[in-house]
Formats: C-alpha cells, structure tokens, sequence
C-alpha cells in the first residue's frame, strides 16, 4: 500500500500545479536590470574680470535611457589656474574640498532623477589673474554599479573669458620744475590781486551808492 499523502502535500502539489500552468510549463524568468544611466558632465566659462568672483553652474545630466541611481558616483570640479573657489554658493551642499588649493571639489551625484534631467551646483569662481589657455574641468568620478554607456561625455571643460580690463593703480602726478611752480605762483599772486582790487572797488561802488 502507497502511504497516503497529507493535507499539506496535497496543497503544495496543488500549488506547483497552478503555477505550472500560468507560466506554461516553465520556471519564473529573474527579473531584467533596468537599463544604465549616461552621467553627462555641465560646465559653464568662467566669465568677468580680474578680480570678479562670479557664479558659475556646473553639475551633471542623465543622458538616459534609465534613470539616475545612486550608486556612489561623483563628480570632481577642478577650478582654472587663476581662479579660487570661493565660499558661497551651493558647493557646500555636496561637496568637499579634495586638494588644499581650494581648485578641487569633489561632489556627490544624487539619485532619482529621470532621462533627460540635470542636477546642477552653483560655484562661486573667483578671478585671481588671467592666465592664457587655462582651463578647468568637471569630471564624472566613481565606479557605480554599472557601466556608463558613453565615457566620452563625461569630461567638460570650464573656459576661462576675461571680459574687461582689471582696475589698475591710481596715476601718480608728475611733480612740477622750478619754473611751472614760478608761473603757477605768479599767476595766483596776480589773480588774488586783481580779485582783491575788484572786491574793494565793487565795496568803494556800494558805499557810494548809500
């Protein structure tokens, strides 16, 4: 004689049986990945003149297809040579200093923002000196989870537009020779006396008149 089955036994055949027939005969399929975000990096020209301390924003896009996670990825600002980051602005929010020049910043990404979307910061740059062909950069940093899918967009330069000429020493007045100094002298003396002359004419005029 077979043993007979329990209650229990029954059910779980009952089960199996279910889901045989609702997935036709096959296991479940493990769930598919979504699909990898593209972390493009945004950056703006440092613009004004020495000794401007301008804003400049910078950050990051999801380039798609999916979305943004957070997944331990960064991006790294490297300010111009010339330039200081200065305090203020949104740096502060999610970034740290990663050099003691005050020219590297190291910011978090942060998740959950869809293809298509940004997620920038406002630096405060300033100008120290112009410097020819200097440039700066925003780099995407981190290994992530996944793979990006286009490692080419993930450097963007920071250009450096001097728009006008920096204010310059106050212009130191030439001292006058001997001779200037005679003929400036002679011609205060003689106006101060002509105006005198007049002054004591205008009140002999006035006193005549009363």
């Amino acid at each position: 004689m077979k043993p007979k089955r329990t209650a229990r036994q029954i059910a779980a055949a009952a089960a199996a049986l279910t889901l045989a027939a609702l997935t036709g005969g096959t296991a479940a399929a493990a769930p598919r990945p979504s699909p990898p975000a593209d972390y493009q990096a945004i950056a703006h020209p440092v613009a004004g003149r020495v000794g401007q301390t301008v804003d400049v924003e910078v950050g990051v896009r999801n380039g798609g297809p999916g979305p943004a996670a957070a997944d331990r990825r960064a991006y790294e600002v490297t300010a111009p040579e010339g330039t200081t980051i200065a305090p203020g602005g949104d740096a502060g929010h999610r970034c740290a200093p990663h050099d003691t020049a005050a020219r590297d910043y190291l910011c978090a990404i942060g998740g959950d923002f869809a293809a298509g979307e940004r997620e920038t910061l406002r630096f405060r740059i300033r100008i120290d000196k112009k410097v020819e062909g200097a440039e700066g950069w925003v780099r995407i940093a981190g290994p992530g989870n996944t793979p990006d899918p286009d490692p080419a967009n993930d450097n963007a330069p920071i250009v450096v537009e001097i728009t006008g000429a920096a204010p310059g020493p106050m212009p130191r007045h030439r001292p006058m020779d001997d001779g200037a100094a005679s003929a400036t002298l002679l011609l205060a003396t003689t106006s101060g006396t002509a105006l005198s002359a007049g002054a004591i004419a205008l009140g002999a005029a006035r006193r005549r008149e009363h």
